[in-house]
């Protein structure tokens, strides 16, 4: 699983498993490197070109990951200082049916360049500083076509909850490429009274298998917000901003 159950930005991640006999659950660990021109959750853009690298393990039915997001270069324009973000998951998904999966965990979220500690939640630092927060949430996914999927979240620390649907699609094009379609819409609720809003993204990539347990991928994303006033940079020197954007991401997928 990926930090962002959302992220259907690039090509299903391969796995290998490591299993000590045929009764055995097996250990897949699979990794990530990725680097996209924006970097958005939910519709708002957090920062502008980022480095993004994620390892993800699972055994049986258990999974946990962590997402690292790195601003590139001095003219981003982030919502952190640093714009540095950490993602840790842990979750548990199982068969409800033969064509019903059920999910269950929670995410950590976490901001290395703020000023207060690792374990400093929003609601918790006295100093305003505080920005870590914690989002468990629960999710069914459909094995017919378009491998839909729909998650709901909720975050105890912002008092937001979070509905999104998501949705891809590959089409073989060669013998090792592949036209990967994806996309997700969501509908945040501000708990708190503040601004409800819809968000989406869609996205398009080729992928070349380079071997059993590699690939790399490239494409473009378009995404945003209804969010008054925009929630996507425009100018970062103006500090503009606008509903939506088109922006591209490269990675490479691998198992070990």
């Amino acid at each position: 699983m990926f930090r962002k159950l959302s992220a259907l930005l690039s090509a299903a991640l391969a796995t290998t498993a490591i299993s000590t006999s045929a009764q055995a659950e097996s250990l897949e660990v699979s990794t990530t490197v990725g680097f996209e021109s924006r970097y958005l959750f939910r519709g708002v853009q957090f920062a502008e070109t980022s480095f993004q690298p994620a390892i993800n393990l699972s055994y049986g039915n258990f999974y946990m990951s962590a997402w690292l997001n790195l601003p590139i270069g001095d003219d981003d324009l982030v919502v952190t200082p640093g714009g540095e973000e950490l993602d840790l998951v842990a979750g548990y998904s199982f068969p409800v049916s033969s064509i019903v999966t059920a999910d269950i965990g929670v995410t950590y979220y976490t901001f290395p360049d703020l000023a207060s500690g690792f374990f400093d939640l929003y609601e918790e630092d006295g100093n305003g500083l505080g920005a870590n927060t914690i989002e468990p949430y629960v999710g069914l996914s459909f094995d017919i076509p378009l491998s839909p999927s729909i998650y709901v979240y909720h975050d105890f620390n912002f008092d937001t909850t979070t509905f999104q649907a998501n949705a891809s699609y590959s089409v073989p094009i060669a013998e090792k490429t592949s036209f990967d379609l994806g996309g997700y819409i969501g509908y945040v609720i501000d708990d708190t009274g503040g601004t409800d809003y819809v968000y989406g993204t869609a996205s398009a990539d080729i992928s070349y298998a380079i071997s059993d347990n590699g690939s790399f991928y490239t494409g473009i994303r378009y995404g945003g917000s209804d969010l008054p006033g925009g929630s996507v940079i425009d100018d970062s020197i103006a500090g503009t901003t606008k509903s939506s954007a088109v922006w591209w991401g490269v990675g490479f997928n691998a198992s070990f």
